[in-house]
């Protein structure tokens, strides 16, 4: 038995850094507002300029070719194009919709055929959620910061196999049967559609743009598996056998009350349910800014070791002496609560603590319950 716990005790520690998150997802809509101004609706088309600075609808970026540019879309290529008819460049490099390099000169720079190569890559909104009326539709998504970039990969998806008219395959949203009447989350329509991916938008990245110096901030839910340990126990107040020696100098049984605070090596996985939101601040001079607050509720399986000592184990007269102190290993099980900041965390947790060994039998606290306490940084690696 003593060997069986050895080899737990190793496994476990083989996951004492180690996290893994399974189905994290952020409810996330068709834009991000800024402007604080209590709607929830907004009307793409209809924006004013320093509406479009401040509601950031979900984008994606398409290459168009240089004669379906409008006069503004066209001035960046254009003063390059004229650098070389002055003569003041030899060539210029720009690209076309594939990527692919054309070198532009004096040879070639008059030919009507060269601009129909020529191509520029735009951002534009993504027809991903459909229409405007669609906007307080609440989806799921990872996110990913980059620069001024919010990625989103939305999901689940699936690869479809069947072909839509043009002949390439769709991705399909795996949705519930009854489409009138959504789950709710968080208090919110929570919308599974059938025509999410209508463009087939999501094979190429999604992204919000965020204005410097401005937060986005979303709520998520995940399932994860942590290493954990719980450094300080406090074992509730049992009863003891202890022995004493009476005003007539002779040694007799009693029983005492013992309680303890303990500190001991222990390791153990904690998986479980959490929830919290993040915020994604962008700052162009500094550098981007993720924080995450999160709480997880959960059970844990792991193990210890315990010194035995005459104040936590049964003391008789007819006990043999060497099973009096020693150390054991315990098997150690329960439920617990982390609320976590970035890499900080605090845990509360109830646990049992099961002896191993027939010496674990005098353990007093063996099979009882315990409240346990963590606070450490990194505890989850977020």
């Amino acid at each position: 038995m003593r060997n069986l716990y050895f080899i737990l005790l190793s496994l476990f520690s083989l996951y004492s850094f180690g996290q893994e998150t399974f189905y994290k997802n952020y409810k996330i809509r068709n834009f991000i507002d800024f402007l604080d101004d209590g709607k929830n609706t907004y009307d793409y088309a209809n924006l004013t300029k320093d509406q479009k600075s401040k509601v950031k609808f979900l984008s994606r970026e398409k290459c168009f070719i240089y004669n379906s540019l409008n006069s503004s879309q066209k001035a960046t290529i254009d003063k390059k194009l004229q650098l070389v008819k002055d003569g003041v460049l030899i060539e210029v490099k720009l690209n076309d919709c594939s990527g692919n390099e054309i070198i532009i000169n004096k040879s070639n720079i008059d030919k009507p055929e060269i601009y129909k190569l020529i191509g520029q890559t735009l951002t534009v909104r993504a027809k991903t959620f459909g229409s405007n009326k669609h906007n307080n539709d609440v989806y799921k998504a990872g996110l990913l910061m980059e620069k001024n970039k919010l990625y989103v990969n939305l999901w689940p998806f699936k690869e479809n196999t069947a072909s839509n008219e043009q002949g390439d395959s769709g991705i399909t949203k795996n949705v519930s049967d009854n489409e009138t009447n959504p789950k709710k989350i968080d208090n919110i329509n929570f919308k599974e559609d059938k025509n999410l991916n209508v463009n087939k938008e999501t094979r190429v990245p999604l992204f919000y743009e965020i204005p410097d110096d401005h937060t986005a901030i979303f709520r998520f839910t995940e399932l994860s598996v942590n290493a954990i340990t719980i450094p300080i126990k406090y074992r509730f107040r049992t009863t003891r056998d202890a022995l004493v020696t009476n005003q007539n100098n002779v040694v007799e049984e009693v029983k005492v009350k013992s309680e303890e605070f303990s500190t001991s090596f222990n390791v153990a996985l904690f998986g479980g349910y959490s929830w919290g939101k993040t915020k994604f601040t962008h700052r162009k001079k500094i550098g981007n800014r993720v924080k995450t607050h999160k709480n997880t509720i959960g059970v844990f399986l792991g193990s210890s070791v315990v010194e035995l000592n005459s104040s936590n184990t049964n003391i008789t007269l007819n006990q043999p002496q060497s099973d009096r102190e020693g150390t054991i290993g315990t098997l150690s099980f329960g439920v617990g609560w982390v609320k976590s900041w970035n890499k900080i965390s605090l845990g509360l947790f109830y646990g049992v603590d099961k002896g191993v060994g027939r010496v674990s039998e005098n353990w007093i606290y063996n099979g009882s319950g315990w409240f346990g306490f963590g606070l450490g940084y990194d505890l989850f690696k977020l």
